[in-house]
């Protein structure tokens, strides 16, 4: 019955799951189908609970999503340890391997904006008042007519907002 169970699984959703992961892995038909091998790889570990599961199919998805995160921050955290030897020998010991890098302001300029873009006036005035104007957290409620407590739920709001701009920008 397990068997049968997974396999009607991946007889009726390889293909969307597949189709799901694709775009994100930059069109690499292998690695989407390897991602959603790793979902039903998954599912069978879950069956259990999956079984009765009122949305199987979303149930899979975000089981891919949750996947492609996870190989995208190892990517992340592979890349960042893996320093070209002409930069690590410009690196003091100790040192930050991003201090050796260097930007035109200009680009930086641009970056900075384009992650700001996503964020409308009111947001883009508290981000100012926060981080360019250095207020606490009390000063740019006061100056928004909210609490402390909502002036930092505010900021956390902002934050992911911008976290979810980078990660786009990115072509995650």
């Amino acid at each position: 019955m397990r068997e049968e169970f997974i396999r009607n699984l991946y007889e009726q959703y390889f293909e969307t799951v597949k189709k799901y992961c694709l775009p994100r892995l930059r069109f690499d038909e292998g690695a989407a189908a390897e991602c959603a091998h790793a979902v039903f790889e998954e599912a069978e570990r879950h069956y259990e609970k999956l079984r009765g599961h009122p949305k199987v199919l979303g149930w899979l998805i975000q089981t891919a999503k949750n996947k492609l995160k996870k190989s995208w921050r190892k990517s992340i955290r592979d890349a960042a340890r893996e320093v070209p030897l002409e930069l690590a020998a410009s690196i003091p010991d100790g040192g930050d391997p991003f201090d050796a890098v260097e930007l035109p302001e200009s680009e930086i300029e641009r970056i900075t904006e384009e992650v700001l873009s996503c964020l409308d006036e009111r947001e883009r005035r508290f981000y100012d008042l926060f981080f360019k104007e250095g207020l606490s957290f009390e000063e740019t409620g006061r100056m928004f007519g909210v609490s402390e407590k909502a002036a930092r739920a505010k900021l956390a709001r902002i934050k992911l907002k911008l976290k979810q701009r980078i990660i786009y920008l990115m072509d995650w």
